[in-house]
């Protein structure tokens, strides 16, 4: 069974436990995933996989998790993580893999304005600390689950996160390299073409598409915006200080749907 399988699965059998159980082993399975981001995920998956098979079990014969495996869950999450080989070929993978899905997503808005010429530089250096940010938030909310209980522990590490995405947005405001592509005419309408015809596969093979429905009215609206600005019809209008004015609007009005999206679909999912 692939590690995706296994996701889904373990996913699909959760449904059936209890709120109490449910949330003992959904704190688990957060802790065991955030803190082997180094190891095996297809090992991680199948003991995760095998102790959720137990709780059913167990439940099934009205016995609770925490009865079941004791109060103290992280011990468990240890021995499952001390079991994991470590995979930096799969951590490469995953580190590269993001980049890519990073730069495919974030690098149409960036295409809008031609003579602004896309800072490929930049866009690594933004690229490469987002996912490393994401790492270290994924360690900060798996130490925090069992190890820092209190109030001023976590209001510390959301500080701290909040000093994180402050930092990105300004590294990628702010940075610049000498590493600029020149995207002009229909050389940058035909990568424009050819990054939507990449995303829209790749939405098309997303199982859980809902994830990324809140995606598309920016990389959408991009994409029109940055082939209607390099066709000779519209450059002229779209160029000048007031096109470029209701271009900017335009995409702070969707910005904020994506959002609004992004905030509904989180509460529908909580």
């Amino acid at each position: 069974m692939k590690t995706s399988e296994l996701v889904k699965s373990n996913a699909t059998l959760q449904e059936f436990l209890t709120k109490e159980n449910n949330e003992y082993y959904g704190n688990l399975v957060i802790y065991v995933r955030a803190m082997s981001l180094f190891r095996d995920e297809k090992k991680s998956e199948e003991l995760l996989l095998e102790v959720l098979q137990d709780i059913l079990d167990a439940q099934n014969q009205g016995i609770s998790a925490e009865h079941y495996f004791g109060r103290n869950p992280k011990k468990i999450a240890d021995e499952i993580i001390k079991q994991l080989p470590v995979n930096l070929l799969d951590t490469l993978k995953i580190f590269l893999t993001s980049l890519g899905f990073y730069s495919i997503i974030c690098i149409l808005p960036e295409l809008i304005f031609p003579d602004k010429g896309l800072d490929i530089g930049r866009f690594i250096v933004s690229g490469v600390y987002w996912i490393l940010f994401v790492f270290f938030g994924l360690w900060v909310l798996g130490i925090s689950l069992y190890r820092f209980k209190n109030k001023f522990f976590k209001l510390f590490f959301l500080v701290l996160l909040g000093v994180g995405v402050a930092l990105g947005f300004t590294l990628g405001s702010y940075v610049s390299t000498p590493i600029k592509l020149n995207l002009n005419g229909n050389l940058g309408i035909l990568i424009i073409i050819s990054i939507s015809g990449i995303l829209l596969y790749l939405f098309y093979k997303e199982t859980d598409k809902k994830l990324w429905l809140s995606f598309i009215p920016i990389l959408v609206t991009s994409a029109i915006l940055g082939i209607l600005i390099r066709l000779d019809t519209f450059s002229d209008l779209l160029n000048t200080k007031e096109g470029k004015i209701g271009t900017t609007i335009i995409l702070v009005i969707i910005l904020f749907l994506q959002y609004l999206l992004i905030f509904l679909n989180n509460r529908k999912l909580s």
